[in-house]
């Protein structure tokens, strides 16, 4: 476990990934890179509201039972779910640009989907899985 106070990035510390229930938090560095150059780009603070989670913690929050966001061989999370700190900017239009960006920024290494008020990357790539984008979870408005 990484000391919750340390910086791993310029607007990231590893609190912000820890597990609720254990504790846990390392997190692999590149979920960190891409989050600070989505950070860097939108301009505006970012919250995490979901990085490493322990398979009890994954259970009862619904997730998939191999989820990325679960440490894996190495021991690190490969996974975050992040949106805007701001109330205000969770807007449909904010969170598609939050996918756009992940997406660009993540490239063919890992997996990005898009929720109604949130955006979740992972770096399944690094473990040997296929690229995935997806934004069939997004209530798209009806025209």
């Amino acid at each position: 476990m990484i000391h919750d106070s340390i910086w791993l990035g310029p607007h990231f510390q590893a609190k912000e990934f820890k597990c609720p229930c254990c504790g846990e938090n390392e997190i692999h560095q590149e979920v960190v890179h891409v989050l600070e150059e989505i950070r860097k780009s939108v301009r505006e603070p970012l919250r995490i509201s979901s990085g490493v989670r322990c398979p009890s913690h994954n259970e009862n929050v619904g997730g998939a039972p191999k989820s990325f966001h679960q440490p894996q061989d190495d021991g690190r999370g490969y996974a975050a779910d992040f949106t805007f700190s701001a109330a205000s900017l969770k807007v449909p239009i904010n969170i598609v640009r939050l996918y756009t960006l992940a997406s660009e920024a993540v490239g063919d290494d890992g997996g990005v989907i898009l929720y109604p008020t949130w955006v979740h990357i992972d770096f399944r790539g690094a473990l040997g899985k296929p690229r995935y984008r997806s934004t069939t979870k997004f209530n798209w408005p009806r025209l």
